[in-house]
This record gives structure tokens, sequence and C-alpha cells, in this order.
């Protein structure tokens, strides 16, 4: 299984910081926390321009697939304030979000949910990035 360090955008990293400042309305000090930790110590934070058209970023549009299932799932992730299950806009702060962030196309990611469950997912395609289409996100 193919995974690196998962690459973040100096855009999105300072929005994570802003939600950390607005955690309250975010699901709580603990969860924004957690991505804010994840974000410092394990991500590679570059500038946007340097994110290769493969990397999964705050508005992206992305297919995964549960390996255990073999489910295909087609998703935005987006700021929590964007979020919407019917419209398959999930939080960057959702499990599955999270472990999407930051990952390239045929990386796998492991999810962490509820009671401490694992579930392993894979990048199956990239169909939208703001970055490549030379858009910034709100």
């Amino acid at each position: 299984m193919t995974s690196t360090i998962p690459t973040i955008s100096e855009l999105d990293a300072a929005r994570i910081r802003e939600m950390a400042v607005h955690s309250h309305g975010y699901g709580g000090v603990a969860v924004v926390g957690a991505l804010l930790d994840w974000v410092s110590s394990e991500a590679d934070v570059v500038p946007a321009k340097q994110i290769t058209p493969d990397v999964v970023t705050l508005g992206s549009t992305v297919s995964y697939k549960e390996i255990d299932s073999h489910e295909v799932h087609r998703v935005a992730v987006v700021h929590p304030a964007d979020s919407s299950i019917p419209e398959r806009r999930i939080s960057v702060l959702s499990p599955v979000g999270r472990a999407l962030l930051g990952r390239r196309v045929g990386e796998y990611s492991e999810v962490s949910m509820p009671a401490g469950r694992q579930r392993l997912i894979q990048v199956l395609e990239l169909h939208y990035q703001p970055e490549a289409a030379g858009v910034a996100v709100p």
C-alpha cells in the first residue's frame, strides 16, 4: 500500500487555524484541535502553487473506495459550514474528510471512526481541485 506524508496548502492550514478560533461552532475544541495538531505534526504545509493536481485539498471533489466493502463514494471535502450530506459535501472535520485531506490519488488512509473502529480507504480519482483549476475556495 502506498502512503506518504499528507500535503496541505498554506491556505488550507490557515483555514484550519481559523476553525480553531471558532471551534465551538464546528464540533468543539477536541475535533478541531485534533485536526490542527495533525496538520502541525504530520502534514507537509506548502504554498498553494506547490500543490500537485493529484492532492486532495479543501474544496476538492474526490472518489474513494472503502477497502473492506469495496464501496466507492464521490464527495467534496469542504469547510464545516458548507457541509451537506444529501449533496455529498463532507466536512474536513469528519473522519472521512480528515482522512482524505492531503492524500494523493492512489494513496490509502485510515479512517478513525467513532467507538475506536478503523476503516481503510483509497483515493481513486480527483475530479476537481481548486488549486489545479486556479480558483480560490471561499
